[in-house]
């Protein structure tokens, strides 16, 4: 996918989610951050988005992408990076789930 398909299914992915149609304009910006776009844009409303479901480990793989692929100013940087630690921590507190009985 060239630069161009990448900011269309940004854009497309964006119109989704106005629309009330999170699961598509998730996987939209999946498909941006999978090919390594290099603008914050779907790495924000995916964080956004799994923030808000408490999706910690995907908070925390976007971030990590994020950080490896976007090209921004440094106070951006630190806020993927916090984004990043505070999933982590999040995740940290979550009780396992408990076992099946049979």
């Amino acid at each position: 996918m060239d630069a161009v398909d990448l900011v269309k299914h940004f854009l497309r992915a964006q119109n989704l989610e106005q629309l009330g149609r999170v699961d598509e304009a998730a996987e939209l910006y999946e498909g941006a951050v999978g090919a390594g776009f290099d603008s914050t844009g779907p790495y924000d409303r995916l964080i956004a988005l799994y923030s808000e479901q408490a999706l910690h480990a995907d908070v925390v793989r976007v971030a990590a992408l994020a950080l490896a692929n976007v090209k921004t100013h440094d106070a951006k940087k630190e806020w993927y990076e916090r984004m990043r630690r505070d999933a982590e921590k999040a995740s940290a507190k979550v009780p396992p789930a408990a076992k099946r009985r049979s």
